[in-house]
């Protein structure tokens, strides 16, 4: 029963971190990054569909450089990493191995 909870919290937190993450750079980037950046409907389209995947597109797509695909990559790989990290907390919590 227990495993439901995990389950529903990597669901959760695979849309959430990146959709915070996305809206906390859009609210930093320059008038020009952020007339490349996707629109509402085609962020939150990618967001739920592709989750942490989502980022290296982003800010390939805002900054137009490697160096911005890499730190989307790198955020991906921090998104997934916290979200590893809450599920073992998790089942720890609960007893679950």
């Amino acid at each position: 029963m227990f495993e439901v909870l995990i389950v529903a919290l990597s669901l959760l937190m695979n849309a959430l971190l990146p959709y915070w993450i996305v809206r906390f750079d859009l609210r930093r980037l320059s008038a020009e990054r952020l007339a490349r950046a996707w629109t509402d409907a085609s962020f939150l389209s990618a967001v739920l569909a592709f989750g942490p995947f989502s980022l290296p597109i982003h800010f390939a797509k805002t900054r137009r450089s490697l160096a911005g695909f890499g730190l989307g990559v790198g955020l991906a790989v921090l998104s997934f990493a916290a979200q590893g990290l809450a599920a073992a907390l998790l089942g720890a919590v609960l007893g679950l191995d």
